[in-house]
């Protein structure tokens, strides 16, 4: 696992920046570091490595023999093996199994063709300097991050958005959609960042970077193609899938552990893990205050796997006093407060293994979100014509959204069967539910106005192509929205600022290709999701940890921003301070507030939002 950095420029003061930039990125490579610097090309390239496999022979930048191509790579590929036999004939290999020496050899053989048949968590950047071009590519599902950067004259590309930022050339402008999306969806839909003059390369994607311009492409779409109805089959099949993702995904020449919530999901890759390995280590957290501690899962999981369990219990100070450290980890911002517990479980199993299996992905493909179930009776009005479902929906309007402290579950859900399965979905999953704008300063919310009415609109139209089935639509946009831009972006972050890599076997292309083509009623069978990977475990696993409802992985957000968190929120979210910025309108911040404060109304996600947002502007952009 590494940190990436790259500039394509002509000025070698622009290209100096590669240093810092590259410094920027230490926490996801501590062991080892790497810089070229070619200015008659206008290039330079800089990497901080995590050793995990080849220890020795893995150190990039790293060229091929002719000296024409330049990789470098930030992840794990997981079928190197079979890909350097494919190789080896035409290919001289100076190293035992590096996996960046396939991914240069791989490139001169099939050019930009060799990023679909990788197996694996990558972004590459790689110089070819024959054609002076910077080559970029992107894992499918987006698990490792890439972002690339408008420079004045150039472009620079990095792990994180950190690392651009080290950049004098790069304008840190604010972008009014992105913030509107951020407070409608508590994330910013790729490709778009929070800042004007930066993208996000897709998953699925690679890139071509000149001096003069920059262009993405798919190399992988999602396909919903059936795969049958047999359902002996399809379990089977599912088994000896998720064994082969396991095994590849436990290749490394370091110690690898587990994370173990005591969930159906983490408790399977566990499971398929003792499989492989006789020695297995498997890693939770939990909280002093029994109101909140979910540990006992974990040991009766880490019981039935046969695991050698570590367990960290922290103190509810512990995690209130890493706010102010959630803008460093998260340099872009995102409302998931679920950061708190995942980096904590990161820093604790950093302290045993440099690698770690979890169970991230499942809950999209294999539809066991809570959310499926509303949005499964709302997928029945679909076939409606649209002036009865937006009849329906306009009524749906007019109803509170709750009552006295209760929600009415799925009103907002029917307020939007009008719209299409994935924007339903983005809507519900959002704070603000999908409603950003209203938040914003009057000034401001003109002005996004004015945007959205000239094509800058801040709802996407969907991942493309868009599949018939609502179900499929909706799986898709959990792949492409909430998976990439929410959960693999907080593991990602929360794991790299403890030099931990965080590796996901769901999330195996073979896998997905699979999942994605498995009937809807074998993912939710009536209100049952994951009824194929139910089936699979039963008798393998305890049934408690079967039927055990899903649990988020979250924190007691609501009481510490009543209590202990109460003067940062003043602080950070005073009327004195929104006027001066100019963004938010006061007014309503102080109403969301206030309700909250007196307990007439729960309005912690909200204003965590604005809160989260408020410190990450406050770290980097001042």
């Amino acid at each position: 696992m590494c940190g990436i950095a790259a500039i394509v420029a002509d000025s070698p003061e622009s290209l100096r920046s590669i240093t810092s930039m590259t410094e920027a990125l230490i926490h996801r490579g501590p062991d080892d570091d790497g810089i070229v610097v070619l200015p008659h090309e206008g290039v330079a390239l800089g990497m901080r490595r995590l050793s995990i496999v080849d220890l020795e022979g893995g150190r990039q930048p790293m060229w091929d023999e002719r000296k024409r191509h330049c990789v470098i790579f930030n992840g794990e590929i997981y079928n190197a093996s079979h890909l350097r036999a494919q190789l080896s004939d035409r290919h001289v290999f100076k190293t035992d199994h590096s996996d960046t020496e396939v991914l240069v050899h791989g490139f001169e053989e099939w050019g930009t063709e060799l990023f679909a048949r990788l197996n694996g968590m990558f972004a590459v950047a790689i110089w070819d300097r024959e054609q002076r071009r910077l080559v970029l590519a992107r894992d499918r599902t987006g698990e490792k991050p890439l972002y690339v950067a408008k420079l004045r004259a150039g472009y620079a590309i990095a792990s994180e958005l950190k690392a651009l930022l080290r950049h004098p050339d790069l304008h840190a402008t604010l972008d009014l959609v992105a913030v509107e999306q951020y407070l409608s969806f508590d994330y910013v839909l790729g490709p778009r960042t929070i800042l004007s003059d930066v993208n996000k390369l897709p998953g699925g994607h690679y890139a071509c970077v000149t001096r003069r311009g920059y262009r993405a492409e798919p190399f992988w779409r999602p396909q919903f193609e059936r795969t049958g109805n047999n359902e002996r089959g399809l379990v089977n099949s599912l088994d000896r899938l998720l064994d082969d993702s396991v095994a590849r995904r436990m290749t490394a020449d370091v110690p690898i552990g587990l994370f173990l919530s005591g969930g159906l999901d983490s408790t399977t890759v566990g499971w398929y893990m003792r499989r492989h390995s006789d020695n297995l280590h498997s890693f939770s957290i939990g909280f002093e205050d029994p109101r909140f501690d979910e540990s006992h899962y974990a040991d009766s999981a880490a019981r039935a796997i046969g695991s050698d369990h570590h367990l960290e219990v922290f103190s509810q100070e512990r995690v209130r006093d890493l706010v102010p450290r959630v803008a460093e980890v998260l340099d872009e911002p995102m409302g998931d407060q679920s950061i708190f517990p995942t980096f904590l479980l990161s820093q604790f199993t950093r302290q045993h293994v440099k690698v770690a299996l979890g169970g991230d992905g499942s809950d999209e493909l294999l539809m066991g979100y809570k959310a499926y179930l509303p949005l499964k009776i709302s997928w029945a009005f679909d076939p409606l014509p649209r002036r009865i479902r937006g009849a329906l929906a306009a009524s749906a309007r007019r109803l509170p959204s709750q009552v006295g402290r209760r929600p009415l579950r799925g009103i907002e859900f029917a307020r939007r069967l009008d719209t299409p399965p994935a924007q339903r979905l983005l809507c519900h999953l959002g704070s603000f539910k999908g409603n950003g704008r209203w938040i914003l300063s009057p000034e401001v919310r003109n002005h996004v106005s004015k945007l959205s009415a000239e094509g800058s609109e801040a709802y996407p139209n969907g991942p493309s192509p868009v599949p018939c089935h609502p179900a499929d639509q909706t799986v898709g946009a959990y792949l492409r929205w909430y998976l990439q831009e929410d959960i693999l972006v907080k593991v990602d972050r929360a794991s790299m600022a403890a030099s931990l890599e965080v590796r996901a076997p769901f999330l195996d292309p073979v896998l997905i290709d699979f999942l994605l083509g498995v009937p809807p009623s074998m993912r939710l069978r009536g209100t049952t999701g994951k009824f194929i990977l139910r089936r699979l475990m039963r008798g393998r696993i305890p049934d408690e940890i079967i039927d055990r409802p899903k649990m988020g992985f979250g924190v007691p957000l609501n009481t510490w921003l009543r209590e202990s968190l109460a003067p940062t929120v003043r602080e950070y979210l005073n009327p004195d301070r929104l006027r001066q910025t100019g963004l938010f309108d006061q007014n309503r911040v102080a109403a969301l507030v206030g309700e909250h404060m007196v307990g007439s109304r729960d309005r912690g996600n909200e204003i965590w939002l604005l809160l989260q947002f408020e410190l990450w502007r406050e770290r980097w952009l001042s």
